[in-house]
């Protein structure tokens, strides 16, 4: 598929890192950027400004499936995707990095429907919605939902005392509705087996439905700190945290923000019932003149990943069991999580993770991607005369799990003896490396029973 983007910073070098692989990618961008990182990937490099009809018409656009427009200036992204679909690139896709032209992805939506363009984004909501999704469920390290919220992935850390602690995993058992499929420990990551002994400290992944995984965090992972987990501090009143804040505050929850920018911090208490605190989120003395250390819960948002890291590290040293933290620069996520960092997220990774799955080519492209693209969540249809088969049979031979099956309108989240049957959905999480091998494995399968 041809996939033009316009663009001339990070965000630009980035998508067209994740897209070359699968795709035929060309980069229109401003001759400033010769020399550059551009210059290592495996695209076509066109030189001009992507809000300029002659330069979109130089690099082909009316030949592409996909334009999409990522520069840092809203206005050009806007009047760039107009263009490109007014010379006939199939679908157009606009960035939108500041709330100056609108205040949500809803109203951006409208406005770019006027225009012709089909899809807008706005990498700081994308972001917000998904630090409220992780931080909603308390302890999580990752939560993402699948077949229309039916279906639940959490990661979380074993607790020390916790029950799954106590023997093996066949003797403990765990409660109905959920699949434990992975675990990782320190640097090793595995599937759990019946022999599998848990340790405190290892960080365990569940899918299943709402019930299941509730029922297992509740009974299994539940977090004996009796602090009130319905509480929070976020240290950034941008885009980002100001979204955060208002929808931890419409769920409840008693919020604290801090703002470094006093004009800022009088802003955000005209828009919010939460505490509003003018001052400098690294200032050990504000921490502790506020008690941070007693909240179980710190979110660091503002627009600087140095800022963010020497926030949460100084809450961690106050004693904050659960931090939250915003890396711009998809290079620190990795590292912020190895200093101790809980949950690392970018605003860019949430903007390309919706961009890839915009421009997935078929159903079964993965439908999720998890620490940081090491281990995808795919969504695989059982062919139409498959025979019924127990899933225990189909153990493939590489790092993949059948974790949830959606079988017409309802949702199973199988067992070993389950018996899949044609039609059904897989969703199958496995790691990056073993992604090709997970699909010929459940194909070759379903071939052999066939012959």
């Amino acid at each position: 598929m041809r996939v033009l983007i316009g663009g001339e910073d990070e965000l630009a070098v980035s998508l067209a890192e994740a897209l070359m692989k699968e795709h035929d990618v060309t980069v229109l961008a401003p001759t400033t950027l010769r020399g550059s990182s551009l210059d290592r990937l495996d695209v076509e490099v066109r030189w001009g400004s992507c809000s300029s009809s002659s330069a979109l018409q130089s690099a082909n656009v009316e030949q592409s499936e996909f334009f999409i427009a990522c520069t840092p200036a809203d206005e050009r992204n806007l009047v760039a995707a107009a263009a490109a679909k007014r010379l006939g690139a199939k679908q157009t896709i606009c960035f939108l990095r500041r709330h100056e032209v609108q205040a949500s992805e809803r109203e951006a939506e409208r406005l770019a429907l006027s225009l012709g363009i089909d899809q807008v984004i706005l990498p700081a909501e994308r972001l917000a919605r998904e630090i409220l999704r992780i931080v909603m469920v308390p302890g999580a390290l990752d939560v993402v939902a699948f077949e229309g919220g039916r279906v639940r992935l959490v990661r979380k850390e074993i607790p020390e005392g916790s029950h799954l602690t106590t023997g093996t995993l066949r003797e403990i058992g765990v409660p109905k509705g959920i699949v434990l499929v992975t675990c990782r420990r320190d640097d090793e990551l595995f599937i759990p087996k019946g022999d599998t002994r848990f340790r405190p400290g290892d960080q365990i992944t569940a899918m299943g439905d709402l019930k299941g995984t509730n029922n297992f965090m509740a009974r299994y992972l539940g977090d004996r700190n009796r602090r009130d987990p319905r509480r929070a501090t976020v240290v950034g009143g941008g885009v980002v945290g100001l979204t955060v804040a208002k929808g931890l505050e419409s769920a409840g929850w008693s919020v604290k923000v801090v703002e470094s920018d006093e004009r800022r911090a009088n802003e955000i208490a005209q828009q919010i019932n939460s505490m509003v605190l003018h001052g400098d989120g690294t200032d050990l003395g504000l921490l502790a003149d506020e008690h941070i250390g007693e909240d179980p819960v710190l979110i660091a948002v503002t627009s600087r990943d140095e800022i963010n890291l020497l926030v949460s590290l100084l809450a961690k040293q106050e004693g904050v069991p659960r931090i939250i933290t915003r890396a711009d620069r998809m290079s620190n996520e990795r590292l912020f999580e190895k200093v101790g960092i809980d949950v690392v997220r970018s605003a860019q990774g949430a903007a390309i993770g919706s961009v890839l799955r915009k421009i997935s080519r078929s159903r079964d492209e993965p439908i999720a991607e998890l620490e940081h693209g090491d281990l995808k969540v795919l969504r695989l249809p059982v062919r139409e005369n498959f025979p019924p088969t127990a899933l225990a049979q189909m153990r493939a031979p590489v790092f993949a799990i059948v974790g949830a099956i959606a079988r017409g309108g309802n949702v199973l989240i199988p067992q070993g003896d389950t018996i899949i049957q044609a039609d059904d959905v897989l969703l199958t999480l496995c790691t990056a490396e073993a992604e090709d091998e997970a699909r010929d494995f459940f194909s070759n399968f379903a071939g052999a029973e066939e012959s």
